[in-house]
């Protein structure tokens, strides 16, 4: 077990795209302190559902990591620092610190951060893996031979035509006042005109939609005039299998979600176009710019 002045923590919180922002960033700056990271998962203990709240799983998992979980001794660590620890905290020296991330999106100083830290925040910015792609990458490979045979059949659909992802999130956003408050649902004349955008763009192309409500989506978007597919056979903790073929697709349409998101930006394709909403919180205090890649469209 590492000692806890060799160590990087982070607090996991959230669904499946948020513990991905995390995990990364937190293997980032492990890497560059040359230590491990370890996971404090005690958020996914909370089951009770509340207004503005969902309980969520742990879902990194899935890509088969070696994940290392910390001691409650080492937690303690951070919140009650030690005598020596105390001296060197307040010499200036280097100690077991908390990091609570102050601002949403991208913070230079984040990344220079020395170990042993406990970080607690979201890391939501593409800007923190630029020169780590294919860290990042590899850090999150999806396990493609644990697919049903009908996922199985509709990757080999997506990989062998022309296809647009277009990922609908309603469910929380849509039915939890608070949560709509806070985040909010793109809206259909966002999703109408980016497939305008990417019709005037291509031809020939099939729309992959998926959704949490996916019955929504059908009344919606049914009578558009292109060929369609409607992907509602993953959920819970097959919700991964979304992401994997919405990735898998030719291009992407994403909603407000770090879901889609990563569906996007894991995408192999070097050709790709990808299309966002340029207002990725209804809450307007919180500075957005830096989530997205520059070479996304967004409007």
């Amino acid at each position: 077990m590492a000692k806890v002045n060799k160590i990087v923590i982070v607090r996991l919180q959230g669904g499946l795209g948020n513990q991905m922002f995390q995990y990364a960033f937190a293997v980032l700056l492990a890497k560059k302190n040359g230590t491990g990271v370890f996971l404090d998962k005690n958020f996914f203990s909370l089951r009770e559902k509340k207004v503005g709240f969902t309980p969520r799983n742990f879902e990194l998992n899935i890509f088969g990591n070696k994940y290392l979980e910390a001691t409650h001794s080492q937690l303690l660590s951070f919140y009650n620092l030690s005598f020596l620890d105390k001296i060197k905290k307040k010499l200036r020296l280097n100690y077991p610190k908390i990091y609570n991330e102050s601002v949403f999106g991208f913070n230079q100083s984040a990344l220079n951060i020395k170990a042993p830290v406990y970080l607690n925040g979201y890391f939501q910015s593409s800007k923190y893996f630029i020169g780590y792609e294919e860290l990042i990458k590899h850090l999150f490979l999806f396990p493609i031979n644990e697919l049903d045979i009908l996922n199985k059949e509709l990757l080999t659909t997506i990989k062998n035509a022309n296809t647009i992802s277009v990922h609908i999130r309603r469910g929380d956003y849509a039915e939890d006042k608070v949560t709509q408050q806070f985040h909010g649902c793109c809206s259909i004349e966002y999703y109408q005109k980016a497939i305008a955008v990417l019709m005037n763009r291509y031809s020939d192309f099939t729309l992959v939609f998926f959704s949490d409500d996916v019955n929504w989506v059908k009344e919606q978007f049914e009578n558009l005039p292109y060929p369609k597919l409607f992907i509602n056979n993953n959920s819970a903790e097959n919700s991964w299998k979304d992401m994997l073929l919405m990735s898998s697709c030719t291009h992407n349409i994403i909603a407000n979600s770090s879901f889609s998101w990563w569906a996007a930006w894991l995408n192999e394709n070097t050709e790709k176009t990808v299309i966002a909403p340029k207002k990725w919180f209804e809450a307007k205090e919180l500075d957005t710019k830096t989530i997205l890649p520059e070479e996304w469209i967004q409007f």
